[in-house]
């Protein structure tokens, strides 16, 4: 009973990790993502902070063809949030707007 117990968590464990992957988050090249508390982001539901970001959004870079960030929701970030996201975009050779459309690359005065 015990062993089927630990191999149920260490499935659920993998699993847990695979799903961000597995959601197919970029359409047409563009991926859409909001802010969430303490400087951290969520996309389709998973929350995660700057370093899960950055590594989350250079393999969709190379796996899926990612080409422009969108944040939702500008108006709620803070402006760490900005400035992460012009940050990772800049870094990873992206394109990074708001979705009024402002260009987040650009340091914010």
């Amino acid at each position: 009973m015990k062993r089927i117990v630990t191999k149920l968590l260490a499935a659920l464990f993998v699993l847990m990790f695979a799903l961000p992957v597995l959601a197919k988050d970029v359409r047409d090249g563009e991926l859409t993502l909001e802010p969430a508390r303490d400087d951290r982001f969520s996309v389709n539901g998973f929350t995660m902070g700057k370093a899960e970001l950055y590594g989350y959004l250079s393999e969709l870079k190379s796996s899926e063809g990612l080409r422009k960030i969108v944040l939702k929701r500008s108006k709620k970030a803070s402006d760490a949030q900005r400035s992460a996201i012009g940050s990772i975009a800049r870094a990873l050779e992206l394109e990074a707007v708001d979705a009024e459309g402002a260009d987040l690359r650009t340091p914010q005065p």
